[in-house]
């Protein structure tokens, strides 16, 4: 982890930044992750570790709650689209960052609307 820390300072400050991974983490977010979930930099950046990243972030926006019943499909995806930036805010298919910095929308609202509903009525 320190070292994808080191080489996500360098990108910053040779492009301006360069997310990571799987899940294409910006380093604001990675090291705000490090520390939640208690990291200690020694770890290994794997696709486990990713995966566990990419759960804490899904929490944040509400997974848990969407998992129950009690969040809406578009308020999840919506809240889903502020972490990440290639997932639209909305029907309109922008990304919640549309434009910062080259960010769009890489998936359409009804996919993304389909695949919610899929995993929610899944057995």
């Amino acid at each position: 982890m320190n070292e994808v820390q080191a080489l996500q300072q360098r990108l910053v400050a040779e492009r301006g930044g360069s997310p990571v991974g799987r899940y294409q983490i910006i380093d604001d977010t990675l090291d705000d992750l490090m520390t939640r979930m208690g990291l200690s930099g020694q770890e290994r950046f794997t696709p486990e570790l990713q995966d566990r990243m990419a759960m804490t972030l899904a929490r944040d926006a509400g997974l848990t709650a969407w998992e129950a019943g009690r969040l809406p499909n578009d308020t999840f995806a919506h809240n889903l689209s502020r972490i990440w930036a290639g997932l639209p805010a909305d029907a309109s298919n922008h990304s919640y960052y549309e434009g910062v910095a080259g960010n769009r929308a890489r998936a359409d609202w009804t996919q993304v609307m389909t695949a919610l509903e899929s995993v929610r009525t899944r057995p």
